[in-house]
């Protein structure tokens, strides 16, 4: 071959390299997100949008009125649902669920920590939407709630997960509410914070309570680590029940692909007394962290499993408006953006 043809075959041939890069960079532009059929959302608050406007109008409607367990327009729930075309979408996302409740209904053997006043407090929104529960057995009617959360799972392609900020956030209320009544802590300070519930008539008036209690007591240096004693057993409680959630998942339905929706920085204020925000960041923020940690790694051998990171999530509480952790509109985008660039393309 001349020299003059081996120019020419390698111009050619950096052509033909340049031409396979702009498509390689073209199909990823304009790589669609894998659909699924049918996803379910297991979660807390956060989950289920409370304190968007659009939740309150959601709850507030006929569909509302009926079921508890219904789509919120722009919800990170919503955007990825729709996002990847699915036919049927399960919102099972509870207020105030912990890991221990999620592990009781997906679990047939698993009774949780019998937090009945806890339960009797959630059977008013999930079971009775707009009315009082007035049964005589909480965990026994919470557990009818099992049959379409299996049901939920066995059908599903795509099941996101987002649980556990209330393990750890209702044990270091507890703990603060009973340290400012007593002085100590109880081996379950749960129990105390769901007992005022009951007492005060909702879970949101004891919580209150417990907030004041909180700020008052992270002012008082000997309290401290006690109260982060009390996020460390919690964070210990979440690990064990949320792999028994994933290998649960999993048993139920070996194909499905599951979203670990991780934690952002619910508790980093805007506006926040400065004497206090350091103790609320080295009690809090790592237990978070923490969850992070471990629900980055698959807890299970089996099944496809995505973590995906939600740092940088805007809150209510970041914008300075009020005493909130919950995503603003803007927090719920940002959210479902990170899930969906994690998500599979075709």
């Amino acid at each position: 071959m001349s020299r003059q043809w081996k120019k020419i075959t390698a111009v050619l041939l950096a052509v033909v390299m340049l031409l396979s890069l702009s498509c390689v960079s073209a199909f990823a532009k304009t790589a669609k997100v894998k659909t699924y059929d049918t996803v379910v959302s297991f979660g807390d608050s956060v989950a289920a949008a409370v304190s968007t406007d659009a939740y309150t109008k959601a709850h507030a409607s006929k569909a509302g009125q009926k079921s508890y367990f219904i789509n919120v327009p722009g919800s990170y729930v919503d955007i990825v649902s729709k996002k990847v075309k699915a036919k049927k979408l399960y919102p099972y996302a509870q207020p105030g669920m912990r890991s221990e409740e999620l592990r009781m209904l997906l679990s047939n053997d698993y009774t949780g920590d019998r937090h009945e006043a806890y339960v009797a407090n959630s059977l008013d929104g999930y079971l009775t939407p707009g009315k009082k529960y007035t049964g005589t057995d909480p965990v026994g009617d919470y557990l009818t709630l099992r049959k379409p959360y299996q049901k939920a799972v066995k059908e599903a392609d795509l099941v996101m997960v987002g649980i556990g900020f209330n393990d750890v956030w209702f044990s270091i209320l507890a703990a603060a509410m009973e340290l400012s009544e007593t002085g100590k802590v109880s081996d379950m300070p749960e129990l105390t914070l769901f007992k005022n519930a009951k007492k005060l008539g909702s879970l949101g008036a004891a919580l209150q309570k417990a907030e004041e209690a909180l700020n008052t007591v992270l002012q008082i240096a000997p309290y401290v680590p006690i109260i982060t004693e009390a996020g460390l057993e919690a964070k210990a409680r979440y690990f064990v029940n949320y792999r028994a959630i994933i290998e649960r998942i999993y048993a139920l339905n070996p194909d499905v692909t599951i979203v670990a929706v991780g934690y952002f920085e619910a508790l980093i204020p805007g506006s926040f007394d400065p004497t206090n925000i350091m103790n609320y960041l080295a009690v809090l923020q790592p237990s978070f962290e923490a969850m992070n940690l471990y629900t980055s790694v698959r807890p299970t051998p089996y099944g496809k499993y995505i973590y995906v990171d939600t740092h940088g999530t805007e809150t209510i509480l970041a914008t300075g408006e009020k005493w909130d952790p919950h995503p603003t509109e803007a927090g719920h985008k940002h959210m479902a953006k990170q899930i969906i660039k994690a998500l599979p393309k075709q």
